[in-house]
């Protein structure tokens, strides 16, 4: 198996495990503490690699920025929705960001929508259908604005990843550099935001959760494999696109090994039909 194979499985199988993390490192502390915490830590574990980080043209820094308010505010969306729903809706739902970046790619990149396009969104959908009917809000536990707030978060994903794109593109940055501002420029919205809102900051309830260090290092170590298999010549996007989605099917199970969560089979056959949908619009 080629190495930049390896390096997206994973980065899926991080990305999966991170939702359970997210809910382990919230269960005592609030949103916006627990987002700061592992931003800021994430950071400091980025800057003694980063290279070129004055170099950025000003055009080229005003997305980045652009891009770093929209993970700003999507994650403070997914945080909310994590905190109160099953890690395994949660994981199905996430994968909704592939719509999105669709849509957004077609509008602002130009990009066609072909018949087979059109045929794998249709799948993507009736997978997040399926695996959010109400029988699946078990016992009550949450409410749907919560699935809002995911979808929601997935929207602004999207925009960071088709923000990702561009700024990747213009040759005018390297790839650790813009991990380095996006995590300091977001550690600074966090905190910025919490000082205007006069939240409790919680440093000492944060900075001692084992959870908020595993949270900011698979996200930071995973960004890393991630890049280092986009410089694979070899790499295929389309691929990796498919092996990407591995993360919703860690999670699922996640839900149930961890959690003890129900209707398993059937989020995972809905999960399974969004990765067939994924798969017919990227292989050809």
């Amino acid at each position: 198996m080629k190495l930049w194979i390896v390096f997206v499985i994973i980065y899926g199988i991080l990305k999966g495990s991170r939702e359970p993390m997210k809910k382990e490192a919230l269960k005592n502390s609030a949103v916006l503490p627990v987002l700061f915490g592992h931003t800021f830590i994430g950071f400091l574990m980025t800057a003694p690699s980063a290279k070129g980080i004055t170099d950025i043209p000003p055009y080229v820094f005003f997305w980045v920025v652009v891009k770093s308010l929209s993970i700003f505010v999507g994650w403070i969306f997914a945080f909310k929705g994590i905190k109160k729903i099953p890690v395994s809706v949660y994981g199905i739902v996430d994968m909704s960001r592939v719509i999105f970046s669709t849509l957004l790619g077609i509008v602002f990149l130009h990009e066609s929508l072909t018949f087979r396009g059109a045929i794998s969104l249709f799948l993507v959908a009736t997978g997040l259908y399926f695996a959010n009917q109400k029988k699946d809000i078990e016992n009550g536990e949450y409410q749907y604005k919560y699935i809002i707030y995911v979808f929601l978060s997935c929207f602004f994903n999207a925009i960071s990843g088709t923000l990702d794109k561009y700024i990747m593109s213009t040759g005018e940055i390297t790839s650790s550099a813009l991990q380095f501002w996006f995590m300091l420029l977001i550690s600074v919205f966090y905190l910025s935001y919490m000082l205007i809102k006069k939240e409790k900051l919680e440093l000492k309830k944060v900075f001692t959760n084992p959870w908020v260090y595993l949270l900011s290092f698979s996200l930071v170590f995973g960004d890393r494999l991630l890049f280092i298999a986009n410089q694979d010549p070899a790499a295929k996007v389309t691929i990796m696109t498919v092996l990407k989605q591995s993360s919703a099917v860690i999670t699922i199970l996640l839900g149930k090994l961890l959690y003890k969560e129900k209707n398993i089979a059937r989020k995972l056959v809905c999960a399974l039909v969004i990765i067939c949908g994924i798969a017919l619009s990227v292989i050809r």
